[in-house]
């Protein structure tokens, strides 16, 4: 996995799979999908839809699908009315989550990005650390069919 960003720049990850883009879309674009990499999820992944996947006493993140394609996915990060949100909810409002599956003669290569997230903002390092971990949980899971969610 390669993960990059300045002091200025959004995170961005890129990853390897062997998986096809198919699969990986998937994983995206449904609560079950969301659910074997990031934590448990409910809600609609098609475009219009929300995600809404729970860090048990840490709260839970919510995504607007805003595109869902075979190739490219966008979520924005909203807080519901009445939802109790992670505490780095508020500096996530509004930034967007970009999902990008090129096929590769291996399978895919997931370009991401999180616009929006930049070291200027106070949860940095905790997202920086967490969005690592969860690339590495959609590698496992297309290595060995599980990934490592966040379990409550």
């Amino acid at each position: 996995m390669t993960t990059t960003s300045t002091t200025t720049d959004d995170f961005t990850a890129v990853v390897h799979l062997p998986a096809d883009p198919e699969t990986v879309v998937g994983w995206f674009t449904s609560s079950e999908g969301v659910s074997r990499w990031w934590g448990p999820t409910e809600g609609d992944g098609a475009v219009g839809g929300i995600l809404t996947t729970t860090f048990g006493e840490h709260g839970t993140n919510s995504m607007r699908v805003l595109e869902a394609d075979a190739t490219h996915v966008v979520w924005e990060s909203i807080i519901p009315e009445g939802s109790n949100p992670t505490y780095h909810a508020p500096e996530w409002l509004g930034t967007r989550m970009e999902f990008v599956v090129v096929p590769a003669s291996d399978g895919s290569e997931l370009r991401f990005c999180h616009v929006g997230l930049t070291p200027r903002l106070e949860c940095w390092d905790v997202c920086f650390e967490g969005w690592t971990f969860f690339m590495s949980s959609i590698e496992t899971l297309a290595k060995t069919g599980s990934g490592t969610p966040f379990e409550v």
